[in-house]
């Protein structure tokens, strides 16, 4: 009986432990909002000349949880787009999203698109590791590398799926299905084709 006692000891001993530098990395991360968090800001650039990347696509995605008797739901809540500038910068005020956000709604997503570059999140140089509100700290830049490779830039392309966005991409996106199909005709992939009511 002893050995377990000690073994159950060690396990809390280690969880300790462990739990401050885990706690540091995440900052007690939590992916419901808690209170509006924008306006979320960055520059975009190329990661090796560090030129800014203008006319880049920023997707901002809010997803909600549904509770249910006996089980969980997750659905979009809302979705928003904004390019980037001539020095590669967005700003994306959401306010109106965030304070009237349903229960469980969560923190954003967000997707980074250029054509000819790896997209974010993903295949970006920078920022690495736990990115949770990166967004929301002015400062941010956001490295894409550029992918010579036209194979290397039809699996980028194809990991994009705009309807895991919207079930209206056309209309709530049309910043980013200009950039997917301008990319698609690039690397011999067909358009997605627009059938969706204006």
């Amino acid at each position: 009986m002893s050995g377990w006692i000690r073994l159950v000891a060690l396990g809390a001993m280690l969880t300790l432990i462990g739990l401050p530098a885990w706690a540091q990395q995440t900052e007690l991360w939590d992916r419901y909002l808690d209170r509006p968090r924008g306006p979320y800001r960055a520059q975009v650039v190329d990661a090796e000349s560090k030129v800014p990347l203008a006319g880049a696509v920023v997707v901002v995605l809010w997803r909600r949880d549904r509770v249910y008797p006996f089980h969980m739901a997750t659905e979009n809540y809302a979705v928003r787009e904004a390019v980037t500038d001539t020095e590669g910068r967005f700003v994306l005020d959401a306010s109106d999203v965030e304070e009237g956000a349903p229960r469980r709604a969560r923190r954003p997503e967000f997707l980074i698109f250029f054509p000819g570059y790896g997209k974010y999140p993903g295949k970006q140089v920078s920022p690495k590791g736990f990115t949770g509100g990166v967004f929301e700290q002015p400062g941010t830049v956001v490295e894409l590398p550029r992918l010579a490779d036209r194979e290397d830039r039809r699996k980028n392309l194809l990991s994009v799926d705009p309807h895991s966005y919207s079930d209206t991409p056309f209309k709530d996106l049309p910043e980013l299905m200009r950039r997917v199909n301008e990319e698609s005709g690039a690397v011999g992939i067909s358009p997605y084709p627009q059938t969706e009511k204006q």
